[in-house]
């Protein structure tokens, strides 16, 4: 963009209708062509290459998808975002039910995600996120947001495997 805008400018200063702007022309034409290779060069070699992610943004990307992932089945009021989450922590904690409680008893949800922080910690990753959602049952809506730390595991495919703090979902419980 600047490029352009230099080349702009050059082209301003380009005296014009006398018979010295033909000498003008005559030596600023070459000029001209070498800073337009230039511009064109540095597009093209701007556009080069493929993009080589390291493995922690490539779980971090993963991890962000999960999160996104898990946010649109809770709206969508599948159950099938249960298999998101580890089969001891559904166990252990309750969360199968009451995010079965949930899509029974609400017929909107409407969840807003911010992930705040992602800390990898070898097969862990911890994820900081900050929530407001709200949640509708025909005669009244219950708004409610938190904050909480996702703990999700990599290995055989992202689990979750527990909510520490104010989790998003399973509110019919609060």
């Amino acid at each position: 963009m600047i490029s352009v805008i230099v080349f702009v400018a050059m082209l301003s200063d380009i005296p014009s209708g006398n018979k010295s702007s033909a000498v003008n022309a005559a030596t600023a034409l070459p000029f001209l062509i070498s800073v337009f290779f230039l511009l064109a060069l540095s597009i093209i070699s701007g556009c080069a290459g493929k993009v080589i992610l390291s493995d922690d943004a490539i779980r971090i990307r993963n991890t962000v998808d999960k999160i996104n992932q898990l946010k649109e089945l809770y709206e969508q009021h599948d159950e099938g975002m249960l298999s998101l989450f580890s089969s001891e922590y559904l166990s252990e904690s309750g969360m199968k039910d009451d995010i079965s409680q949930d899509i029974r008893r609400f017929g909107s949800i409407s969840l807003s995600i911010f992930i705040d922080r992602i800390e990898i910690d070898k097969d862990l990753v911890n994820v900081s996120v900050h929530w407001k959602g709200s949640w509708g049952d025909g005669d009244k809506i219950l708004k409610d947001g938190g904050s909480a730390v996702i703990i999700i595991r990599s290995g055989d495919g992202l689990k979750v495997v527990d909510i520490k703090g104010d989790s998003p979902f399973g509110i019919s419980n609060k």
